[in-house]
């Protein structure tokens, strides 16, 4: 085969070529594996999951942060190889007398339009599944806006890794437009004991979290057999109601049918996953 006449799995090899990364984490998203094909399988379980939780999964800043800086990449190429084929170049051979026919039509304009057929269908599959995580998860946030932030102005840990800092900044500025549109809707037209939108008065919360009883399904990709002893023994410590509070016991491949709030944890851990 001539040096023209590429092979797409060379294509692909070139196009997915590992990128190095001195970050890692314990977090089932961010593997220290920065192999591009692997990320794309922890993108694409972690949409899944997304998609699957009824309540929001802390957020993969090193899986995202490792994906974006990709696409980025992969656009800068994108549009350097167009722009070789726009002034008549071809960007395998940057100077047309130097292939092999002197400056004459050849093969290599069909072999970058290959490239950037592979280039623009794999840049689009991975938009599509970061765009479609980012709405679910703001979809999430914005169906119980006040909890979250709650939780973020109590806890000075916990939510820090749940959500990013541009998700922080975007619930804080949509809960300010809120309030200001029902002050000026209705709140202002009530008694001032009235006009709070998070009371607890009377042990009736108005803040309205995520439902923890719905059911999910999910499989033990554990070795061994998986349980959450620990996380309904400290459900039961802390006094969480919404915490764990069914000893489960799952053998590796097993899928079943349970109750979230008793695998949440196994979820955020790697241990089970969503389906």
């Amino acid at each position: 085969m001539g040096a023209m006449d590429l092979d797409i799995s060379d294509i692909l090899a070139d196009v997915s070529r590992s990128q190095t990364y001195s970050t890692t984490s314990s977090h089932p998203y961010s593997s220290s594996d920065t192999d591009t094909f692997t990320d794309h399988q922890l993108l694409t379980r972690a949409w899944i999951s997304e998609r699957c939780a009824p309540d929001l999964l802390p957020y993969p800043t090193e899986l995202m942060t490792r994906v974006m800086s990709r696409v980025q990449s992969q656009i800068s190429r994108i549009e350097d190889l167009a722009s070789g084929m726009g002034d008549g170049s071809s960007p395998l051979y940057p100077n047309s007398m130097d292939g092999p026919n002197g400056g004459k039509p050849t093969s290599s304009t069909q072999n970058t339009n290959l490239v950037l057929a592979i280039l623009q269908t794999d840049l689009s599959r991975t938009q599509f599944l970061v765009r479609s995580l980012l709405r679910q998860r703001l979809a999430k946030m914005t169906k119980h806006a006040t909890y979250y932030l709650s939780q973020h102005l109590n806890s000075d840990t916990k939510t820090s890794t749940i959500m990013s800092t541009s998700e922080i900044s975007f619930l804080r500025h949509h809960q300010a437009l809120l309030g200001e549109l029902y002050d000026s809707s209705f709140l202002n037209s009530l008694p001032s004991g009235l006009r709070r939108l998070d009371d607890s008065s009377g042990g009736v919360p108005m803040i309205e979290g995520p439902d923890g009883s719905k059911a999910v399904v999910v499989r033990c990709v554990n070795e061994g057999t998986w349980n959450n002893e620990r996380d309904v023994d400290q459900a039961r410590d802390q006094g969480q109601e919404e915490g764990a509070s069914v000893v489960l016991r799952m053998r590796r491949g097993e899928v079943w049918v349970v109750r979230w709030k008793d695998v949440r944890n196994g979820v955020q851990r790697g241990e089970v996953e969503l389906l």
